[in-house]
């Protein structure tokens, strides 16, 4: 009967397996006030987590998970700017609205807007130009359909065949319609920029100088989600170099009842950089354990490369916080599904963060024990039912012949 019994517990037990859980775990406080807030995620917390971080969770101390949103800051900003020209003249003289302005030296004018008071009306409209305000020339004469959008005030764009005069005039005709109110005259330029990036502290690089080429080996002490790399080179001569981007992957996989190590090299892109720009390497932005960079040097001496800055773009998650209450964020879940906040719906009308947090030191979950469904496959098993069926068969036997041997009374 023992014997019994401790086989059907071995039975029991080889059936159990790690959970599928989150595998970090930080603190996330203290919450000075309540109301929305941000939450900038280090560069451990994004390396450990999903690259969607579709696993990233902020828990309450009763365990329910806190809505929020998830915010990654743009590889690049593109945004039109309005920058004004000098004005210096804005009158009306008779049945003629005259306004004059400078340009910079050298500009070349295609166009410019004119800021105007809320209106709807049609004017004629005589555009001249002069490099000295006393010679004016024709530039563009045309019939302007002014109106504005809905806003109290509004910008209308006037093309130009190009020009490259000093001064500018406008001459708005009244003779028909009252005036309309000129604010100002400027032109709009589309201006770029990088994303919000922050330094990687923990990450080393090192250098190794081979044969037509300098491979920098960039690590650290967790896996890295990198998105720019910043070269500082000392060099003053011209130069123009090309580079290519790997890293090193490793996974286990089962192969006829036995367990493989499968190694290889991962391609992740390349390009140039050169003297003349900003030296700037645009990474892929997935997590590795190690970067290398590899610039060609061809017959030329390699770069002296005195420093090497690894960037990675700010991810924020914007959530309402109370003030006492200590929160938690879990991460390293590979399975997890993203979340569903009805939050998500009202992200474009979110109002500023009251204050920007930053997670504590991760520190490992302790795993939890599940048991695993029952695989009745294994023949080592069948070999278990067999042994069990076999005892209780002995037990049977044994106690039909005692009972077969007894005196009938």
């Amino acid at each position: 009967m023992r014997l019994r019994t401790s086989l059907i517990a071995a039975l029991f037990n080889g059936t159990l397996l790690h959970a599928q859980q989150p595998a970090w775990r930080a603190p996330v406080g203290p919450v000075q006030r309540n109301g929305l807030h941000a939450i900038r995620l280090t560069p451990e917390v994004v390396g450990r987590s999903q690259p969607s971080l579709a696993d990233v969770r902020i828990v309450a101390p009763d365990s329910l998970p806190v809505p929020f949103v998830a915010r990654t800051a743009p590889a690049q900003l593109s945004e039109m700017r309005a920058l004004p020209f000098t004005m210096l003249r804005n009158e009306r003289i008779g049945h003629r609205t005259v306004v004059e302005f400078e340009v910079p030296p050298g500009t070349l004018v295609d166009g410019f807007t004119l800021g105007i008071r809320n209106a709807e009306v049609g004017k004629k409209a005589r555009i001249t130009g002069s490099d000295d305000r006393r010679h004016w020339f024709m530039v563009k004469d045309e019939h302007l359909s002014l109106s504005g959008a809905g806003h109290p005030r509004t910008l209308r764009w006037l093309d130009l065949p190009l020009s490259d005069h000093r001064y500018y005039r406008i001459e708005l005709n009244d003779s028909l319609t009252a005036p309309v109110q000129v604010l100002s005259v400027g032109h709009t330029v589309q201006a770029r920029s990088e994303g919000r990036c922050g330094t990687i502290a923990s990450a080393r690089w090192d250098r190794i100088e081979e044969k037509g080429r300098t491979v920098v080996r960039i690590t650290g002490d967790h896996p890295l989600v990198i998105d720019r790399i910043h070269l500082n080179v000392a060099d003053t001569t011209p130069w123009r170099r090309a580079y290519q981007l790997h890293t090193a992957r490793q996974e286990e996989r089962r192969e006829r009842r036995r367990t493989v190590l499968h190694r290889w090299t991962e391609d992740l892109g390349g390009g140039s950089i050169a003297s003349y720009e900003r030296s700037l390497i645009s990474a892929p932005g997935t997590a590795v354990d190690t970067l290398f960079l590899a610039i060609a040097n061809g017959d030329d001496r390699p770069l002296r490369i005195t420093g090497v800055e690894v960037l990675q773009r700010e991810r924020v998650l914007l959530a309402n916080l109370r003030t006492g209450v200590p929160y938690t964020l879990t991460t390293g879940d590979p399975a997890a599904s993203p979340p569903h906040f009805d939050l998500s719906h009202f992200q474009d009308s979110l109002p500023a963060p009251q204050d920007t947090l930053v997670p504590g030191a991760l520190t490992a979950i302790p795993p939890i024990v599940a048991a695993r469904p029952f695989d009745v496959s294994r023949t080592w098993v069948w070999v278990a039912i067999v042994v069990v069926g076999g005892l209780a068969a002995w037990g049977a036997f044994r106690a039909l012949g005692n009972n077969g041997g007894s005196d009938p009374a």
